[in-house]
């Protein structure tokens, strides 16, 4: 399920608007993405047996600016973060680095584990980093020279940062000059709950990732 409207399906049920509300999710429902809104203050429970879930990369789970309260008998998480970029790397030969310079670029961090964001909701894993791209230039009889895009960092397991990303690097033969750049780091997990200052949390359960107030 994604996305649900809680106060549509509870008017649907003859629902008054003001009554309390009791919504359930069975063992083995993934919701991804539950948002709270249009239901007035300390008139929601949710019982969840289930999984509530961000997507990934740093989605956030549960949404809720009403007061609610919450058994939480299965898992509620945050998309995992996707990994931090590769950095970039230049080189040249010395002698004339104009004319014999190389530039390579670091490659995409993975995307963070999480429900999918489109269609029937899965759960999808992390992937790892893309690599990065290799320059070479060289002058004949006199060096060489490579630079080596970083290769971006993992995505992170819900409830997880992603990881960094590699440094970019440098080698070559005769005289040469270089730089490169570090990788960058990992995007923070996703809340599992946005809006926790709202949730009475009677039951706890497996809670993954950011809590924000």
């Amino acid at each position: 399920m994604r996305s649900p409207d809680i106060a549509a399906l509870a008017r649907a049920r003859g629902w008054n608007g003001y009554g309390l509300i009791t919504c359930t999710i069975n063992a083995g429902v993934d919701v991804a993405t539950l948002s709270i809104s249009g239901i007035p203050h300390d008139c929601l429970t949710i019982i969840n047996n289930g999984r509530i879930g961000g997507v990934l990369n740093s989605g956030t789970g549960l949404y809720t600016r009403t007061r609610i309260r919450v058994y939480n008998y299965g898992t509620i998480f945050g998309g995992g973060g996707k990994g931090g970029t590769g950095g970039g790397a230049s080189v040249w030969l010395t002698y004339d680095p104009i004319n014999y310079k190389a530039d390579a670029f670091g490659g995409s961090g993975g995307n963070g584990q999480g429900f999918s964001t489109s269609g029937s909701v899965t759960l999808v894993g992390a992937t790892g980093g893309a690599a990065g791209t290799t320059g070479y230039t060289e002058r004949s009889g006199s060096g060489t020279a490579t630079a080596y895009g970083g290769t971006g960092g993992t995505g992170g397991a819900v409830g997880q940062a992603g990881g960094p990303g590699s440094s970019g690097s440098y080698t070559g033969t005769g005289g040469y000059g270089g730089n490169y750049l570090a990788g960058g780091a990992g995007i923070a997990a996703g809340a599992y709950v946005d809006g926790n200052s709202y949730v009475t949390w009677v039951a706890n359960g497996t809670r993954q990732g950011l809590a924000i107030n």
